[in-house]
């Protein structure tokens, strides 16, 4: 399953390159078709996808940016 990572990140930092220089972020696939989605304009808060994120205690520690993961759950009709 697909998680989606919740980040803060200025509007000057909101770009996929910029996103997946983050030391927090080495080593994680992330989609680039997804890109960075700006999810609160007023807040600076972002989302990106990836396959999967392990450690995620020490990828926060590496970038405060980090401020959460979340199952990216697919919702179709019945």
């Amino acid at each position: 399953m697909a998680t989606l990572i919740k980040l803060r990140l200025p509007p000057s930092r909101q770009q996929l390159t910029d996103v997946q220089a983050l030391p927090g972020l080495v080593g994680l696939h992330l989609d680039p078709k997804f890109g960075v989605v700006c999810i609160s304009p007023r807040e600076s808060l972002c989302v990106v996808r990836a396959d999967s994120v392990d450690q995620l205690d020490r990828r926060q520690q590496l970038s405060p940016e980090i401020l959460g993961v979340y199952g990216d759950v697919r919702i179709s009709p019945t």
